[in-house]
């Protein structure tokens, strides 16, 4: 019989309570996506083992059950590489090899994908330009933080720009530069939001999970 994946073990528990993923991400603050992979146990898209613990903390916390069980699965299944990261205990091999074949590409065909390519590109680039959304650098905090109660986030957006910073205003310089201390009242993970929109109704957002430690 085959054993339960903790991606598998946290869905089910989610299911079991009829929470959606995205409602599930409004109360963790915890992105989609990193709900998602952590469900489907792609530990590549997700970030280093202290926050893949914390997320499953927050898993228990939420639907009130003891982590350490799943804590222990994750260790029996997974291990943390040199970089901080988790890798499977065992790698399989595939199976099914697939065998690439070039036959007889003409000189023609390659030249008219060469002009398609640079034309579609040349689109794109024109399209982008148009449609860019609005500068937005966030220089600290950087993704993964361990910091206090009190975090100075600090970047640079457009100087016209408007900004807020898990949505509330900040004043920018005139140079489009901006750095304001917020307060993150818990520890644990935690999220903070910076999005920024100009005068042509463009947004950009820039979000960063930091570790908070008191």
């Amino acid at each position: 019989m085959r054993t339960k994946t903790i991606g598998e073990a946290l869905k089910e528990e989610r299911v079991s309570h009829r929470l959606r993923i995205e409602d599930l991400s409004k109360k963790t603050r915890i992105r989609v996506n990193y709900l998602i992979a952590l469900e489907e146990n792609n530990f590549v898209e997700l970030p280093s083992t202290t926050f893949v613990k914390g997320y499953i903390k927050t898993y228990a916390n939420i639907f009130g059950f003891d982590h350490a069980p799943l804590i222990a699965m994750l260790r029996r299944d997974y291990k943390e590489s040199a970089k901080g990261r988790l890798v499977p205990r065992e790698f399989i091999k595939p199976v099914m090899k697939q065998r690439s074949s070039n036959n007889n590409i003409t000189l023609v065909v390659v030249i008219l994908i060469s002009i398609f390519s640079s034309l579609l590109g040349y689109i794109g680039f024109q399209w982008h330009n148009l449609n860019k959304p609005p500068l937005l650098e966030v220089s600290s905090p950087k993704e993964q933080d361990i910091v206090s109660s009190k975090v100075i986030v600090e970047g640079k957006t457009t100087p016209d720009a408007m900004l807020t910073i898990n949505e509330q205003p900040v004043s920018l310089q005139t140079s489009g530069n901006f750095k304001t201390e917020i307060l993150i009242p818990n520890e644990g993970i935690a999220i903070i939001t910076v999005q920024t929109e100009d005068r042509r109704g463009k947004t950009n957002l820039v979000q960063r999970s930091v570790n908070v430690q008191f």
